[in-house]
């Protein structure tokens, strides 16, 4: 993981601007390949934050916790997100295939990332 950009925004408003953007990025990746996550963006934002945000809370305490989330969150799409449409970095890929396994329908000639 990268270290915690320098922002203005606190820390829990960057996290919600990156969980955002992975989830975004998510789905349009997935509706691209045709496959079909079974979760609506509110959703998917939801579960990131349950599953990711609070793995890293639980473990290490709620303020080195969420900047160690927001990190993690940050690698995840690619750092253009302000200026172009959200995309995956490799890692954001794996981590969101592996959280959305359960739920994914996808067709036989779909290959996922």
């Amino acid at each position: 993981m990268t270290t915690v950009h320098q922002s203005c925004l606190p820390v829990e408003v960057l996290t919600a601007v990156y969980r955002r953007a992975v989830a975004q990025a998510y789905l349009d990746a997935c509706a691209n390949s045709g496959v079909s996550v079974g979760y609506t963006l509110d959703e998917l934002q939801m579960t990131i934050a349950r599953e990711v945000e609070a793995y890293y809370i639980t473990r290490h305490g709620v303020e080195e916790g969420m900047g160690m989330a927001c990190t993690m969150l940050g690698d995840m799409v690619l750092p253009d997100i302000l200026v172009a449409k959200p995309r995956l970095t490799r890692l954001g890929e794996t981590l969101m295939d592996e959280l959305c396994r359960d739920k994914m329908s996808a067709p036989h000639h779909a290959t996922l990332h």
